[in-house]
């Protein structure tokens, strides 16, 4: 009877360690995939309203930093919606910088019970076909439509997050696991003292499977809801932090340059293929060179230069 009860609590514990994990590596993995769609959506935007910042430098700009407040607004919102305890609390790139009449609709979403998620995404994509109807973004409508797909996409992955927040590990499992668990306690020191005669090592073959059981269980019901305040949950915060930079490089002063090739770049196959060479050939040394255990420590980092630093060192010594 105890060799068939621990069996099944076993085979229901790996069950549900194994269903923790993967709500757990999905929830981040449709974090990453939500944020990923909607910075694609602001890059493409802004990108979208370079050709009129000569003729319309005041509307870009204006149509830009209206763009960054609301996709930054729409991330932290949707963060703090999966939430285990909505805060309504994140870091936003400054809020009071929108009109008073867009953050009343905003702050009233909760007042009409509407998602202020779909209402923010709605007030994009009002902003976008304005900007289209203005001018400030002059693309063919098939290549426009794509900034369509990516908000919807990346509105999708959120609500399967939501599904994780929404749909726990089914009750009466984590309740036959409970008590399986109870009677484990009380059985195994049980049938194992009339198995093994010496006391210290009956105790120890008692007090193990049962501490393993109970630190499973634990650490399966800590992962399954990822979306906490707790120090094994995801770091939401910093998600949105990374959002937010990644949101500023847009209306960097650099973030409209176009990149082009100098005069001493190598243009010919046999030129490429003898840089590329020497490029693999001097990885090769300077990561023998790294790795050797009779240098110093210090000496073996300020060996390791990055690939960008070589390419301004080599500028310099062609340009003296």
């Amino acid at each position: 009877l105890w060799t068939a009860l621990s069996a099944l609590l076993f085979s229901l514990m790996g069950y549900r360690t194994t269903q923790a994990l993967a709500r757990f590596w999905e929830g981040t993995s449709l974090l990453h995939a939500m944020r990923g769609e909607w910075f694609d959506s602001a890059s493409c935007l802004a990108t979208f309203s370079m050709t009129a910042k000569k003729d319309k430098s005041k509307e870009v700009t204006m149509f830009r930093q209206t763009l960054l407040r609301l996709f930054s607004l729409c991330h932290g919102s949707a963060l703090d919606e999966i939430r285990d305890d909505e805060t309504q609390d994140y870091e936003v790139l400054d809020l009071e910088g929108l009109d008073d009449r867009t953050l009343r609709i905003i702050d009233d979403c909760k007042k009409h019970q509407f998602n202020r998620v779909e209402v923010i995404l709605h007030m994009i994509q009002v902003l976008v076909i304005d900007a289209n109807e203005r001018k400030v973004i002059n693309v063919p409508p098939p290549i426009l439509s794509r900034v369509y797909q990516t908000l919807s996409r990346g509105f999708v992955h959120l609500l399967s997050a939501k599904k994780i927040r929404d749909t726990r590990y089914p009750f009466p499992y984590a309740q036959l696991i409970s008590v399986l668990l109870v009677i484990l306690v009380v059985s195994a020191p049980l049938a194992l003292s009339a198995v093994v005669k010496d006391p210290l090592f009956a105790s120890l073959a008692s007090f193990l499977p049962v501490f393993g059981m109970f630190a499973l269980n634990y650490i399966a019901e800590e992962l399954e809801m990822p979306y906490g305040d707790d120090s094994n949950d995801l770091p939401l915060d910093k998600f949105q932090k990374e959002m937010n930079s990644s949101l500023l490089m847009l209306i960097h002063d650099c973030s409209d340059h176009i990149a082009s090739c100098a005069s001493r770049a190598k243009t010919s196959y046999a030129g490429l293929s003898d840089a590329l060479q020497g490029a693999r050939t001097s990885m090769v040394v300077d990561a023998r060179m790294s790795w050797d255990p009779r240098r110093p420590a210090t000496e073996r980092r300020r060996s390791r230069r990055s690939m960008f630093v070589e390419a301004r060192m080599s500028r310099l010594s062609e340009e003296s």
